[in-house]
């Protein structure tokens, strides 16, 4: 049994979140990332990540009120130049939160994705009605004519107006959790001078693409939750599957491949909660 103190002091370590370890500058930042495969940039309820935030300010620091603050700006320029330079993936990818993914870990994801090579592909999912309408018109309007910033984006995919910006960003949403869609510059094309570019997203990172085409799913389903227990070091794995979005059959064959090569140990007690929980090999 680990206690729940234990757990979490072993979390601040990997996690960065000791003054000790607090990052001092991108290429720490890009390390940091790598080393754990997964982030937040800020912490969001009911999802049990590292945050790029907690690594900067070395703590669990409440986000200051004032936008004047050093770290804040620095979280707040890093999560814009890191993936821009292609050193990390960064967008709504996970539960619909804006997560950095390493590039080591991105064709796993990549090939659980409903996405076969063909930039076609987005057609079956369309009549199948697992793709929006107003995502399929925002994918051809960048399939056809390159990467846009989101102000021309809105405005060729015919969702432009007041009311349709909730529809936007659903279908935005929809499409980089699709891994279909990425971001891919920055633009001052709008009135505050300051919005996404978005692009293709096999187009943005073609060797992710071509990387995921020799990943079978078991393995990438098996390679994302190996990464993500050697970071969280412990977890529920009803809150894994909900994290991932994968179907209860999935989660249930890979912890049982897992388990069964001895890369996870299951059953394991922290101390005050009645659920198991899965962790790493090595403790």
């Amino acid at each position: 049994m680990l206690s729940e103190t234990e757990l979490q002091a072993r979390r601040a370590v990997r996690y960065r979140q000791t003054p000790a370890l607090r990052l001092r500058n991108e290429a720490e930042a890009v390390g940091f990332i790598n080393d754990v495969g997964i982030c937040l940039l800020f912490s969001a309820r009911d999802v049990e990540l590292p945050t790029l935030w907690g690594a900067i300010s070395g703590g669990d620091r409440a986000l200051p009120e004032h936008h004047d603050d050093h770290d804040l700006g620095l979280a707040w320029d890093w999560k814009d130049s890191i993936p821009l330079r292609g050193e990390a993936l960064y967008g709504k990818f996970i539960k619909h939160k804006p997560v950095f993914i390493a590039l080591d870990l991105a064709p796993h994801f990549y090939a659980l994705s409903p996405n076969y090579g063909d930039p076609e592909d987005y057609l079956e999912e369309y009549r199948a009605g697992r793709m929006s309408e107003e995502a399929k018109r925002i994918y051809e309007v960048l399939m056809h004519e390159g990467a846009m910033p989101t102000s021309d984006l809105r405005r060729k995919a015919g969702i432009s107006s007041g009311k349709a910006a909730g529809l936007f960003d659903r279908a935005v949403g929809e499409l980089q959790m699709g891994f279909k869609i990425v971001k891919a510059g920055i633009s001052d094309a709008n009135r505050w001078k300051y919005c996404y570019v978005y692009d293709l997203f096999a187009r943005r990172f073609p060797a992710v693409a071509e990387a995921a085409r020799a990943i079978p799913q078991d393995r990438a389903a098996a390679t994302i939750l190996r990464r993500y227990l050697e970071t969280v070091l412990a977890a529920r794995p009803a809150d894994v599957r909900r994290l991932f979005g994968w179907d209860p059959w999935r989660m249930e064959r890979t912890i049982g491949q897992l388990a069964a090569a001895g890369e996870i140990r299951t059953g394991v007690h922290i101390e005050g909660h009645a659920e198991e929980y899965l962790a790493p090999a090595s403790p």
